[in-house]
């Protein structure tokens, strides 16, 4: 998926463009860490932080799935660069909300995606 050309306009266009991102699109690798890499993402509408303009960071807290199996609900971060294309994404640490069908769990209850806070 090319990468856009500004950044969304609203708050739902934002969580959706930020869900995209954190899968893989809009010209960013897949978040992932050392258990799986991000399959699907639903970042809700209503969480988002941060206004959709150029050369700023954008949050949305998010379902997100991984490759393992295992569901967490994160924070995910988005900045913008200037033209409103992102240019980096990360996740905080994560709540894990289903662990994999197989029973093999990751092995800490907290997700990192690129970058986590201490």
């Amino acid at each position: 998926m090319p990468a856009p050309s500004a950044a969304p306009a609203n708050s739902g266009s934002l969580a959706r463009e930020i869900a995209i991102i954190a899968i893989g699109g809009g010209g960013l690798t897949a978040l992932a860490d050392g258990d799986g890499q991000v399959t699907v993402a639903y970042c809700d509408p209503s969480t988002v932080s941060g206004p959709p303009s150029a050369s700023v960071q954008a949050s949305a807290s998010c379902r997100i799935g991984y490759s393992d199996g295992s569901v967490w609900k994160q924070t995910v971060t988005v900045a913008f660069g200037s033209d409103g294309s992102p240019i980096a994404a990360w996740a905080n640490r994560g709540t894990e909300v289903l662990q994999p069908a197989a029973g093999d769990g990751p092995t800490a209850h907290v997700r990192c995606s690129r970058l986590c806070p201490d």
